[in-house]
């Protein structure tokens, strides 16, 4: 089987690198060393997903989904099927309240790791890293996904970003909007 591994990878590092590894197996690349000093950051899927969400891995997977498009990843591990056209765009409209504070967050965080602060000055990896940060709270609150989380390496700091009450709220105003608050834990009761 042809597989890619982090050794591989080591010679891009002698720049800055910003990979995604969405894979059964992406803990591998946990622990990749940043040989030159250059900014380096992996978002990593989780290598467990619930059971009832393995079946469906043959259609792709859910943290690419989460990535391209997160409203539809939200609707899809709720079991929400369809939506009006006004009801949408109001999810749209919480999902980008969100994606203002998490903005606001990494702005005023003393310790996130400086690589994330240079790949957020690209527009297209801030958007990867403001969704990377949402699928990481929602998939974090929801009731199906215990321990079946994303990583990075460097790991985003826990307070700031992922026990973070204005985060939850948002994750529970989309999930109240969408009627399916009763899918999500409370945050009091996470590990």
């Amino acid at each position: 089987m042809h597989c890619l591994h982090p050794g591989d990878l080591y010679p891009y590092s002698r720049k800055p690198l910003f990979l995604i590894v969405d894979s059964d197996n992406s803990s591998t690349f946990q622990h990749m060393p940043n040989l030159f000093g250059f900014p380096l950051v992996v978002l990593m899927s989780s290598v467990q997903v619930p059971l009832n969400f393995q079946e469906q891995r043959h259609r792709g997977n859910l943290f690419t989904l989460f990535l391209y498009s997160p409203l539809t990843a939200f609707c899809y591990i709720c079991d929400v099927v369809e939506s009006h056209l006004e009801r949408w765009q109001q999810a749209e409209a919480l999902i980008q309240k969100m994606f203002v504070d998490i903005s606001q967050l990494i702005a005023r965080s003393k310790n996130i790791d400086s690589s994330y602060r240079q790949f957020y000055g690209d527009d297209f990896l801030r958007l990867i890293i403001l969704r990377f940060i949402f699928c990481s709270n929602v998939l974090r609150l929801h009731k199906n996904f215990k321990g079946c989380h994303p990583a990075s390496q460097p790991p985003l700091p826990r307070n700031d970003f992922l026990d973070n009450s204005t985060l939850h709220k948002h994750v529970y105003d989309l999930a109240t909007l969408l009627n399916v608050r009763a899918r999500f834990h409370d945050a009091s009761m996470l590990d």
